[in-house]
């Protein structure tokens, strides 16, 4: 009978401790990218842009998000993290094209995505309800 309860309460604190864990990396994954896409927008949005050095810049920082998809992909649908994948690539295209105000447009979809996946696996009331 202990033996059962001990067993019950581990499954349940590392069910919590894992629900911790991926939410903390769920917003840090997040916010960094958000970060650096409101740092793309504003960097094209100079008058005098570098066209070269905005498309490394952002190809850097697409990088840094296909790191943090890699790790979101283990329990984030495939289909959320798919869309913000396909703006991200069509905002970098746009820039290396040199068609900024598309590039803000799909960057803002990206921003506005990310926003809700994080909204959407936080743990509130209105998720659990």
């Amino acid at each position: 009978m202990y033996k059962e309860i001990i067993i019950s309460f581990i499954i349940i604190a590392s069910i919590f401790v894992l629900d911790y864990l991926t939410q903390k990396y769920t917003d840090f994954a997040i916010n960094e990218t958000i970060d650096n896409l409101y740092k793309i927008k504003d960097s094209i949005k100079k008058d005098n842009i570098d066209n070269k050095k905005a498309v490394e810049d952002t190809e850097k920082k697409y990088d840094r998000w296909l790191n943090h998809h890699k790790r979101l992909a283990f329990y984030i649908e495939h289909n959320e993290l798919e869309k913000v994948e396909t703006n991200f690539v069509a905002g970098k295209s746009f820039i290396e094209s040199a068609k900024y105000e598309d590039a803000i447009s799909e960057l803002e979809k990206t921003i506005f995505i990310l926003q809700h996946i994080n909204d959407k696996y936080s743990v509130n009331l209105e998720n659990i309800f």
